[in-house]
């Protein structure tokens, strides 16, 4: 029995170290592709004085990792395949066989990789890549295209509602730094007619109060259609209590966003009486990426058996086609639930399930 694990686990480290070869030779070639393309893209604004090579190296540096993460699961697909259909047409695959090991067997070890790099890519998403996002906006913001007072934590003309009768309005808003600028504080009473209003340059967050400050403004008070009075104050207490760490308002994209951000940026938006359906799609997007992963190599790793030459050009040709239909699917499902015309979790999983039941139906076709 010992000497049949033994036998089991050299064959398992055998098929796993074939894995890694093909894997990031594809991650390389297609991130650098991906990358090159992308420098060229912005070389045109080397004449605008202010762009220079190195902006554009470091640019490219910064967004590396992302690429990287977003051309993962094509690797994995494409490494899972070359594996399969390399020991098929060295008679391996038939060898192993006959010697009473099923096909899905020989898949684990496959499998077992794929979810080591799947583990790597979402810390990387997780902690590396958000970081390295905004490092990159403000190389391109401030000297690839430069824009005037560029701040990538700020959002301007932010609306948020702070109870059923009141709204809040800032010109910008800054969450990492707890500032808000040119605020506008709406109450209205039962007929939905505005009865006061509180307008200020400043609104801060006082951490020691854990309060929200309103710094030089006027509050006025509609009396009626015609009439109002006006008080003026350095300094007002405001009744929106949020943190600033728990507000998501920077200019960065939902897809770029962490996990922890994005669940951070659905709350806020919930509390606040905002359309969140953005956001979730973009969350449960996130949180399903790792069985898309699997998934897609999963459908096609048993096409590799049926090919009993060893052909390249093929797997890569069979990679592209799964990996697009796959992208074009949850695109398509993305758009759909970011507009809000379906669940947020439809839209974020209804690929994953799809293609499970695809790959159901594959594996007992084929009787693996």
């Amino acid at each position: 029995m010992e000497k049949e694990v033994n036998h089991l686990m050299k064959l398992y480290r055998y098929i796993a170290c074939k894995f890694w070869g093909p894997f990031f030779f594809a991650l390389g070639i297609f991130t650098t592709l991906v990358v090159l393309g992308d420098i060229f893209e912005k070389m045109k604004n080397l004449s605008n004085g202010t762009t220079t090579v190195w902006d554009l190296l470091t640019y490219a540096a910064a967004t590396f990792p992302n690429w990287l993460t977003t051309i993962v699961p094509v690797a994995c697909l494409l490494a899972a395949i070359s594996v399969i259909s390399e020991m098929v047409a060295n008679g391996e695959w038939t060898a192993c066989v006959a010697g009473g090991f099923a096909p899905k067997d020989l898949f684990k070890p496959i499998i077992v990789c794929i979810l080591i790099v799947v583990a790597g890519t979402m810390l990387v998403q997780e902690f590396i890549v958000p970081g390295l996002n905004l490092k990159a906006d403000e190389i391109y913001y401030t000297r690839i295209k430069p824009q005037e007072n560029f701040n990538p934590h700020a959002e301007t003309n932010v609306a948020i509602k702070i109870s059923p009768e009141q709204m809040l309005f800032a010109k910008q808003v800054d969450a990492v730094r707890g500032v808000m600028n040119q605020v506008s504080l709406d109450t209205y009473n039962k007929q939905w007619e505005i009865s006061t209003q509180i307008i200020a340059q400043e609104m801060r967050w006082d951490k020691q109060a854990h309060h929200w400050m309103f710094k030089n403004g006027i509050e006025r008070t509609f009396l009626s259609d015609m009439d109002t009075t006006e008080v003026s104050f350095e300094e007002k207490e405001a009744p929106f209590t949020t943190p600033p760490n728990k507000m998501v308002v920077s200019k960065a994209e939902d897809k770029l966003l962490s996990i922890r951000d994005l669940t951070t940026k659905v709350n806020f938006y919930r509390q606040s009486g905002l359309a969140h359906y953005t956001a979730e799609t973009a969350r449960q997007s996130k949180l399903a990426t790792p069985f898309v992963t699997v998934i897609m190599c999963l459908l096609g790793m048993p096409f590799a058996i049926s090919t009993r030459r060893k052909s390249k050009i093929l797997n890569i040709i069979v990679s592209f086609v799964i990996a697009f239909a796959f992208w074009w699917l949850i695109s398509m499902f993305t758009s759909v639930g970011q507009n809000g015309y379906i669940n947020p979790f439809v839209a974020g999983w209804g690929p994953v399930l799809f293609f499970a039941a695809a790959v159901w139906a594959e594996f007992k076709w084929l009787k693996l």
